[in-house]
């Protein structure tokens, strides 16, 4: 019995740096991204616009703690030689994460769109399209809205 696996039987990856529309033998990122079959690379394409989605989500925390912070910040009470007012370090680690997390997936997409491969290209924009629709609701808040939410919070230094 031969337990070493001949080199013809195994199928090559295909990794081609100009524009394709191949769906069977590629990788992707490392050889064990080895894409199969059809349904594998289906797969793929939903797990990358998936990917571009967890992006647009990523981006949103991110800017909606900001908001927050930007909010919080605003109500504490300045002493009159201190004009900068700073996020705790927390606060300022958790931006990070969010930030890093973000840039990292941003990467990723950008790698995988390297490979110049259509139905992947098309993933990603599908997948940061709807997350974008998803996430990024454009809102402007009625006077009243933004008054009420202005006075209704009460600060570090009003207890």
């Amino acid at each position: 019995m031969n337990m070493h696996s001949s080199s013809s039987n195994m199928t090559a990856c295909s990794v081609s740096m100009l524009w394709n529309w191949d769906v069977v033998d590629t990788c992707f990122l490392a050889e064990g991204w080895h894409i199969t079959s059809r349904g594998m690379f289906a797969a793929t394409c939903i797990g990358v616009a998936l990917l571009g989605m967890v992006l647009e989500v990523t981006r949103m925390l991110a800017k909606d703690y900001d908001t927050l912070l930007r909010k919080q910040l605003s109500v504490i009470q300045l002493n009159p030689r201190r004009r900068s007012r700073r996020a705790t370090p927390l606060q300022q680690v958790i931006r990070t994460v969010l930030y890093t997390v973000s840039f990292g997936i941003s990467y990723l997409l950008m790698l995988l769109a390297m490979y110049y491969n259509g139905y992947i290209i098309i993933s990603i924009f599908l997948g940061v399209g709807i997350g974008h629709f998803l996430c990024d609701w454009f809102t402007i808040p009625d006077t009243e809205e933004k008054e009420k939410d202005e006075n209704d919070y009460v600060g570090v230094c009003c207890g």
